[in-house]
């Protein structure tokens, strides 16, 4: 039977599953709303607590899919290779699909946290795919390989930051975290550590695309 399908069906569903997490963080941010007003009104705590529990269940949801995207990731290039199932519409599509999935994310975590300190390295890492992603399709882009293996560890940054910052807001409730881990000296010490992996992958990716930059202009050029 052939399979040859599989890879690009792989780097569809990453562009789904990035949808997917965006619409999970937008629902729980619809469901804080409506627990912010039961804290003004005459709700009971029961009431209160179910509310948080569906916040809770949406964050979930947005981390599930953004992990499923994640594997699909590694799991299309793999079985491309595997299958020797390379195509045109793969090789377009799959850098798209990881900008998306990453771009979706950090937009997520902007609308939750209200801070420069994930406003300022989102929209670095969001502004400079996109510039990459146009880049690409110029002939001078497309003549151009990477010039190093620092965006591999631009992606696992951000990957880790983006995950370990979703994590919480999965894991406990948010009554909970706004209770108890703002006094916490060890919860503050690891979200400002996945605050500067953030910005360490924001440095990384104006950079490796700066890099970039300069070596599609030499290669038009030449």
């Amino acid at each position: 039977m052939n399979f040859k399908w599989l890879p690009n069906a792989l780097t569809i569903a990453r562009c789904v599953f990035a949808l997917l997490c965006l619409g999970g963080i937008v629902q729980a941010l619809r469901v804080q709303d409506i627990i912010d007003l039961g804290m003004s009104q005459d709700v009971s705590s029961a009431e209160q607590e179910t509310r948080i529990a569906v916040q809770q269940l949406w964050y979930q949801f947005a981390l599930l899919a953004f992990l499923s995207g994640a594997l699909t990731d590694f799991l299309d290039g793999w079985l491309a290779r595997k299958l020797e199932a390379q195509s045109r519409f793969g090789v377009w599509l799959d850098p798209i699909a990881d900008k998306l999935l990453v771009g979706v994310a950090l937009l997520g975590l902007a609308l939750i946290f209200h801070t420069w300190l994930i406003y300022i390295p989102a929209a670095a890492i969001i502004a400079r795919d996109v510039f990459m992603t146009w880049l690409r399709t110029t002939p001078a882009g497309k003549a151009v390989v990477d010039p190093s293996n620092l965006a591999k560890w631009k992606t696992a940054f951000e990957m880790a930051a983006i995950i370990g910052l979703m994590l919480p807001l999965a894991a406990i409730p948010q009554d909970a975290v706004s209770q108890g881990a703002a006094t916490n000296n060890l919860a503050e010490l690891a979200a400002a550590g996945l605050v500067a992996l953030l910005w360490i992958a924001a440095a990384l990716s104006l950079w490796t695309g700066w890099r970039y930059m300069v070596a599609a202009v030499r290669s038009r050029k030449g």
